[in-house]
């Protein structure tokens, strides 16, 4: 009797010890797995030696709209060596694909920096009926992109390609909204998870360590 007594005393302060050292852990890492973020259903690889950051995103999402500012003053303090990247969610739907290809149209075209934000603000802010492609590829046109060669990169093979990759990243992800923020091709978090912008960064910051 004394024996079992014994053995049920040593279970019971490993599991003690156990939980405290998880809620030890927890403590320092100051966010909880499941909670304010999540491993992804399929973990992608990134570059060896690198740490990477990826804002999934939708052109029609007032949310990823409203995020970009954020996103700029993280950029501003970010560690050297994380890589940041957006790609755009591409569901099963003609306006995400649509959307998804607009993108990479203007990353192809070398203009995705200058128009991301204009592309944006123009959707969301100033209600431009951006939803063709002939009107898009006018819109284009102030990045010193001809219209022929916007409309031509659009319907290429190689725009495509990539819209086809990003969706199947989107299903590999397990993204149910947007915006989402990918690290290291393991974890994703959001605004809501993290309970506000400046959390999720403080917590982006964190998960590229681990």
């Amino acid at each position: 009797m004394q024996r079992r007594t014994w053995f049920k005393y040593l279970a019971g302060a490993a599991l003690s010890l156990l939980l405290t050292g998880t809620a030890t852990a927890q403590e320092e890492f100051g966010f909880v797995e499941g909670v304010e973020y999540k491993k992804i259903p399929h973990p992608q690889s990134i570059a060896p030696h690198q740490k990477q950051v990826t804002e999934v995103f939708y052109y029609g999402c007032p949310h990823c709209f409203h995020l970009e500012p954020s996103i700029h003053e993280w950029l501003k303090t970010k560690p050297a060596d994380v890589h940041f990247e957006q790609v755009p969610a591409v569901l099963n739907n003609p306006n995400w694909i649509f959307m998804a290809k607009v993108f990479f149209t203007a990353q192809e075209l070398g203009v995705v920096k200058q128009s991301h934000m204009p592309f944006f603000t123009a959707l969301h802010e100033e209600k431009k009926p951006l939803f063709t492609v002939e009107a898009i590829a006018e819109f284009f046109t102030q990045f010193g992109i001809k219209a022929d060669d916007f409309k031509a990169t659009f319907n290429s093979f190689k725009v495509d390609q990539l819209v086809r990759n990003a969706m199947k990243k989107t299903k590999e992800y397990g993204i149910e909204g947007v915006p989402a923020v990918i690290v290291n091709g393991r974890y994703l978090t959001d605004v809501p998870m993290a309970q506000g912008k400046d959390r999720m960064w403080k917590l982006v910051n964190q998960l590229t360590e681990k």
